[in-house]
């Protein structure tokens, strides 16, 4: 009994460890202060300044969302041939926070993609710079299909509410 719980232990902190650690395995590094320890009552001026600057050097992921959402629109394809399946934000473990579809008829694609990698990477230098943790699951990508004419996401890994 002793042994099986030593053993479940290791598992544990081997789990812990893993769930921590980069994509690449490497080492991640501490994450920046939300906000610089300055008091707005005695220092009102340096305070407001401050989260000034904390806002302009932190891009605005709602934005970026909406941004590339409202590029997106409604995926309207023809064919199935148009629909595409893409990585959208960042597990704090690794890998996309969730999948949405697009269309490639109407949209400058190579754009789309530059955006939405964008979005990626600040989603993740957010989730460092926060200490965000997530349950590590990895997600494998889901499958598209054409309803209707737009572009779905189907099977058994469709995120909900997109």
């Amino acid at each position: 009994m002793r042994k099986l719980n030593w053993l479940m232990a290791v598992v544990a902190v081997a789990l812990l460890g893993a769930c921590q650690q980069g994509q690449a395995g490497g080492e991640r590094l501490a994450p920046e202060p939300l906000i610089e320890p300055i008091d707005p009552v005695t220092n009102p001026r340096a305070a407001v300044k401050e989260r000034e600057r904390q806002m302009r050097d932190h891009p605005d992921l709602q934005k970026m969302r909406a941004d590339i959402l409202a590029m997106i629109g409604k995926a309207e394809a023809d064919d199935v041939q148009q629909c595409r399946v893409i990585g959208f934000g960042h597990k704090p473990c690794g890998g996309p926070a969730e999948y949405i579809a697009y269309s490639t008829k109407g949209v400058n694609e190579t754009v789309l993609q530059q955006k939405i990698a964008s979005y990626n990477k600040a989603a993740e230098a957010e989730n460092i710079r926060l200490g965000r943790m997530s349950d590590c699951a990895i997600v494998p990508e889901p499958a598209v299909s054409l309803v209707d004419g737009q572009c779905t996401l189907s099977g058994a890994n469709k995120p909900q509410g997109i």
